[in-house]
């Protein structure tokens, strides 16, 4: 009986998500999860693919373009060079931007730019740095529509950014890959 109840909720919740309207659906929330490179000296300090989750809020402005506010956790694991000693590091982002969407329906492929403000720490032997940085981003994706209020998002990022403790740049930038489901509102 509790499986069958179950099924019928499962089956009412689908039936009203496919029959909400799908005008007037401008806010959306997707949440993600992904690999991350690192560009640089850093690539031979931290793993090649660094798992990322995130966090994307957007506003769609007509039918064309969206104004998001997104964030990624990005945290590593690896050896220092010289010593092998463990370090880690923690990438927290604010990054607000801009997408336009190429086309409607079932699938909508879309490409966006944007800058953030980057909170880095780095943690070893050495010391520790916490560091805030300004950097920018480009992003092109694909979405694909299960009902009016679903999708599924498929995104390639790329994110330029450099810190510089004590005077020594370091580039945190890199590409990374990531899916997610989103909700629309």
């Amino acid at each position: 009986m509790k499986q069958l109840s179950l099924l019928l909720i499962f089956l009412l919740a689908a039936t009203a998500v496919q029959a909400a309207p799908a005008a007037g659906k401008s806010f959306s929330v997707t949440l993600g999860a992904g690999v991350r490179t690192l560009s640089g000296d850093e690539e031979d300090v931290y793993d090649s693919f660094n798992l990322v989750f995130s966090l994307d809020l957007a506003y769609r402005l007509g039918k064309s373009f969206e104004i998001c506010l997104h964030s990624d956790y990005l945290s590593a694991e690896g050896e220092l060079s010289i010593t092998q000693d463990p370090t880690t590091l923690t990438v927290l982002p604010v990054e607000a931007g801009v997408r336009y969407l190429l086309g409607g329906g079932t699938v909508i492929p879309y490409i966006g730019a944007g800058a953030g403000f980057y909170s880095v720490k780095e943690d070893n032997v050495i010391g520790t740095v916490n560091e805030t940085s300004l950097g920018f981003f480009a992003e092109g994706g694909v979405r694909f529509a299960f009902a009016a209020a679903v999708f599924a998002d498929l995104k390639a990022k790329y994110t330029a950014l450099s810190i510089t403790p004590e005077n020594n740049s370091i580039n945190l930038g890199g590409f990374s890959l990531s899916g997610g489901i989103g909700f629309s509102f």
